[in-house]
């Protein structure tokens, strides 16, 4: 079952649930609907600590930041069991730390440099710092093994065989991730990390064959959409930005058939130029890169890790835990940024499917509204209704995506060549 096919009803009631301003109201929202909503989960994040389940954000040494993709400071767990009684109930968490290709290229040099920077051996003491060894033990390399998948070779494969290793050896070595730890990867534990290594990588390679690639191919694609039109609508119109957010929401609607919010906030950004995120500040200059097809790509996983995150959190597949929370570390602001800018109020989980559909702190209707303002608003309010919902999960495919990015590239490199033609002709 996938989310673009629960019903309007359905995700109406989850609406109102999930975008409650407290759990209190949560609660009472999940009450009037439970005849709706009895399959289904609702994680909520509370701006405050009173929740059973802690939360994580913490920014540490220069760039580095831990954090979750919720607001707040606890999370509060409704379903049906949890609203039938006065009773505690109890619910099993399945937690998880995981690191980027940023922060895992910390730890992989550290083990394998034999003359780190000081600005290396600062990164990697601020790790053993921030982290307690058992976290460390049992960091997750999954996230980063994703991103490094998409250029999968043989020069890819050996980099990540080293960077498994040296995330292996935290378990190895509980000591400061100074230059002696490096010493001692590579005297003791190099070849029993790598060995570990090679195991992890043939099974990842399964995955991959088994259709891993694909489906995160497609989830990228969607996004490196959004931003490629949002930088091209930006870049190819003097109209007004509420103008440029009304087509890129008509895009959204009529050419990818589906509805991305969080993307939706971050392209707002760019065009915009709030200036929120250092990936929007990045952007602002694609076109003057030597390659900004490959700038948008890389922006593109940057904006994919939340969603990995949100797909991780049902474990319908998984009875021992009701539902999973992860934790990302990265030394890169762009992604930093993208989880503060994009942070979940909730999250709906369907019980009996992977079904994971989230919901945004910010007061979508409002936060549209201030964007594009009330006149265009309106002209696009029949995009919010039951039959449009509708019309775009019928319409939605991943092949017309491929055909939108194929064409939506050729025009970005058109903007660029007609921008720098502009500039020659202007030069005195």
């Amino acid at each position: 079952m996938d989310i673009r096919n629960a019903d309007y009803e359905t995700q109406f009631a989850l609406h109102q649930v999930c975008t409650s301003s407290d759990p209190l109201l949560a609660l009472r929202a999940y009450e009037k609907n439970q005849h709706l909503l009895k399959d289904w989960r609702i994680i909520y994040a509370a701006e405050d600590d009173a929740g059973p389940f802690k939360l994580r954000r913490k920014g540490f040494a220069d760039r580095g930041f831990i954090s979750t993709c919720f607001r707040g400071k606890s999370l509060w767990i409704l379903d049906s069991e949890a609203i039938s009684t006065l009773s505690p109930v109890r619910f099993q968490i399945g937690y998880g730390t995981f690191v980027d290709s940023n922060a895992a290229s910390f730890i992989k040099a550290l083990a394998y440099r034999e003359n780190p920077s000081p600005e290396l051996i600062k990164h990697g003491l601020s790790i053993r710092d921030n982290f307690n060894s058992e976290e460390l033990a049992n960091l997750n390399p999954y996230l980063y093994l994703w991103e490094a998948q998409r250029s999968w070779n043989s020069q890819t494969i050996e980099n990540g065989r080293m960077t498994l290793a040296a995330i292996h050896a935290l378990s190895l070595d509980p000591y400061p991730l100074d230059e002696g730890w490096g010493v001692r990867f590579r005297t003791f534990y190099k070849e029993q990390a790598e060995a570990y290594a090679d195991e992890l990588l043939a099974d990842f390679q399964k995955q991959l064959d088994g259709g891993l690639h694909e489906g995160i191919e497609q989830q990228v694609n969607l996004v490196e959409s959004m931003i490629l039109r949002t930088k091209i609508i930006e870049a190819s119109s003097s109209k007004s930005v509420e103008h440029k957010m009304e087509e890129l929401v008509q895009f959204m609607h009529e050419d990818l058939s589906t509805f991305m919010l969080r993307e939706l906030i971050v392209c707002a950004d760019i065009i915009c130029r709030s200036g929120r995120s250092a990936l929007s500040k990045k952007l602002n200059s694609v076109l003057d890169k030597k390659d900004p097809l490959a700038v948008i790509k890389n922006c593109s996983w940057d904006l994919y890790l939340p969603r990995a995150l949100d797909a991780m959190a049902n474990t319908n597949t998984l009875p021992e835990a009701d539902f999973y929370l992860g934790n990302l570390v990265t030394f890169d602001t762009d992604v930093a940024d993208i989880l503060k800018l994009t942070e979940l109020r909730a999250m709906a989980l369907h019980r009996e499917s992977p079904l994971t559909f989230p919901f945004f702190n910010e007061e979508f209707v409002d936060w549209l509204v201030t964007r594009l303002g009330e006149k265009r608003m309106s002209s696009l309010s029949d995009i919010f209704q039951a039959e449009s919902f509708e019309l775009r999960a019928k319409q939605r495919s991943h092949e017309k995506v491929k055909s939108i990015l194929m064409e939506d590239r050729a025009k970005l490199l058109f903007l660029k060549k007609i921008k720098a033609i502009t500039l020659d002709v202007s030069e005195p």
